[in-house]
């Protein structure tokens, strides 16, 4: 009996502390019907930036790259302007700057689309010669007598360079005023031949379809426009470019103004005016 009793009370006790186990393991393995998931929840104040600054990332050990630097607002005029070759510029000498009263308009009449009434050739009775000559023999010259020298800058394919050469370039006033007064040169600003002036060689430079010459550059002051005359001092110092087709009568009283030395006294305005009258 007592045996029996025994194993009565030792299940009995086996059961009371069986239970428990089990109710407590199945509280741990299940919540609701889903496996439990260990999660951390998103930081507050990260989500609300992430949702207001579109384009940050949202890993926080990252760091955002830098904005580009963007050039500053150009108030004013900002039409474009071409920029002269970088190379050329360095080696351009910019001529002596004068006051604009003290020089003939620069304005580009007569220029690639210019819009002037072309002069009527004149009777071969009436034409002057203009003793042309290169650049290297009016620099010979100069050493024996010293004069200015005058540069007719154009290019093969400028059509009012031509219109010039049959109409104010064989005004007799006019040929005869620069055979007696200045070198007149003829310069193809396009020429490849090298010049060697004031002891620097000046080159052809290539650029698309065309080119130019450095001298051109240097004299124009890296503007190419043309026709253009090129006016010098005795000591082959720039005086000053003269840009666009000028008539012969214009011609007349812009040589005059350099030749007599005008320029370094008299305000354009007020010497063309004195010379139209005279003339």
């Amino acid at each position: 009996m007592i045996p029996v009793m025994s194993r009565f009370f030792f299940v009995l006790l086996l059961v009371c502390f069986s239970v428990p186990v089990v109710l407590a393991q199945g509280s741990k393995g299940r919540v609701g019907s889903t496996p439990t998931q260990t999660t951390l929840s998103p930081n507050p104040a990260a989500s609300k930036s992430a949702k207001t600054s579109p384009g940050v990332s949202s890993n926080r050990n990252s760091n955002p790259s830098p904005a580009p630097n963007r050039p500053a607002t150009t108030l004013g005029n900002t039409s474009s302007v071409k920029q002269p070759n970088p190379d050329v510029q360095e080696r351009a000498v910019r001529p002596s700057s004068r006051p604009a009263t003290y020089a003939p308009p620069t304005t580009a009449k007569g220029a690639s689309g210019g819009q002037n009434t072309k002069a009527a050739p004149l009777k071969k009775a009436e034409r002057g010669v203009v003793n042309w000559m290169t650049l290297e023999q009016a620099l010979e010259k100069s050493k024996t007598e010293k004069r200015k020298i005058f540069v007719d800058m154009y290019t093969d394919w400028c059509g009012w360079c031509k219109h010039m050469d049959s109409t104010t370039f064989v005004d007799a006033r006019v040929a005869r005023y620069l055979n007696e007064h200045y070198y007149p040169v003829k310069f193809n600003a396009e020429q490849d031949k090298d010049i060697v002036f004031k002891d620097k060689t000046y080159k052809f430079k290539k650029s698309g379809a065309r080119g130019y010459h450095e001298l051109a550059i240097l004299w124009l002051n890296n503007r190419l426009s043309f026709p253009t005359t090129v006016f010098l001092d005795e000591s082959q110092q720039v005086i000053q470019p003269v840009p666009g087709y000028q008539d012969a009568g214009k011609m007349e009283a812009i040589i005059n103004y350099f030749g007599s030395d005008s320029h370094k006294k008299t305000p354009w305005e007020a010497y063309e005016k004195t010379f139209n009258q005279a003339h």
